[in-house]
């Protein structure tokens, strides 16, 4: 192992700090949608199951706030997001990005330092996938991966250019404080650990990991694709045909619970028409990339998220949801 300036150092043995319970409202690893406000109302609508498919996992936040299954499978094209998951089950690498992020602080010349990191060795992901060095690559991507997702903007994380826009800070007295999210993301990560030892994660092709899963009851698939209309453009992004190719995919499965999330959009009725498909509505806060400038009204910062369900909702109402989708 090494820190990013190639300095080799030595793995310590910490078991013991990642032996802390599980923590249910623990951080995900990364800082972008779904939102906080939809993720329970996503876990109730999946119901009980046995298998657990998700062909765009992104930050895990449904993974990691959703009770166990016997078979859970993620998949994410992000290599970062899959390098995360890997360093988190290997227990020597977990330990010592735990230690080493619990030494850090919120710092923008840490930030920067660990933001020209990734632009000079982001293409190493590669070679830790075909069996590299991995005690150079693996862990230092991590730890410079999660620096700069937790310090810099929230929302942003997934982006082309999520790294170059700068450390957060926030210039009013109310909502979230950058430091504050920073440590308890640290801190959620003896959860993780703990949540994905048994987890399988991938990095494929979305449509043709949904082509072979097997449709029978039992199963759940949770699909969180890059929305419709969008602020910012993905690191991976959906062309414009994609959409009705994965709506097409899951209109196989008869019996495997889907739920796909969207911001809500005209073209959803056509994609996923409400006669085969429940639309269950939930007013959200826009992630950052999908907001407007700062400044604007608070209204102006809230959306609407739909579920789409292949069959009827099983979650009972809570605040902020309101009645389904007419067609």
């Amino acid at each position: 192992m090494s820190d990013s300036d190639g300095e080799k150092k030595i793995v310590p043995a910490r078991a013991r700090r990642l032996s802390k319970p599980l923590r249910r409202n623990g951080h995900r690893p990364a800082r972008w949608v779904p939102n906080d406000e939809a993720r329970q109302t996503i876990v109730a609508e999946l119901g009980e199951h046995k298998a657990y498919w998700e062909p765009f996992c992104g930050s895990m936040a449904v993974l990691l706030a959703k009770p166990v299954a016997g078979h859970e499978t993620v998949n994410d094209l992000n290599g970062h997001v899959v390098n995360l998951g890997r360093c988190l089950q290997d227990a020597d690498t977990a330990d010592w990005l735990f230690s080493r992020l619990q030494r850090t602080l919120l710092s923008e010349d840490v930030f920067e330092h660990e933001r020209r990191y990734l632009d000079a060795n982001s293409g190493q992901l590669a070679l830790v996938e075909d069996g590299g060095d991995r005690a150079l690559h693996f862990g230092d991507l991590a730890y410079a991966w999660l620096v700069v997702s937790w310090m810099g903007r929230n929302g942003v994380s997934g982006l082309q250019d999520y790294n170059g826009r700068g450390v957060a800070v926030r210039w009013t007295h109310s909502g979230g404080h950058g430091g504050r999210r920073f440590a308890t993301m640290v801190d959620s990560i003896p959860a993780w650990v703990q949540r994905l030892r048994a987890v399988t994660i991938l990095r494929r092709d979305a449509f043709e990991l949904l082509e072979r899963i097997e449709d029978q009851a039992g199963t759940a698939i949770y699909c969180d694709p890059p929305y419709l209309v969008k602020g910012a453009k993905y690191e991976h992004d959906f062309e414009d045909g994609d959409h009705g190719r994965l709506a097409a995919l899951l209109a196989r499965f008869g019996r495997a619970r889907v739920v796909v999330s969207y911001y809500d959009h005209p073209r959803l009725a056509e994609l996923y028409p409400p006669e085969r498909w429940t639309h269950r509505k939930i007013e959200v806060s826009k992630a950052l990339a999908h907001q407007g400038p700062r400044g604007r009204r608070v209204d102006d910062r809230k959306a609407v998220e739909v579920l789409l369900i292949n069959g009827e909702s099983v979650a009972a109402p809570a605040g902020g949801l309101f009645g389904g989708m007419s067609p």
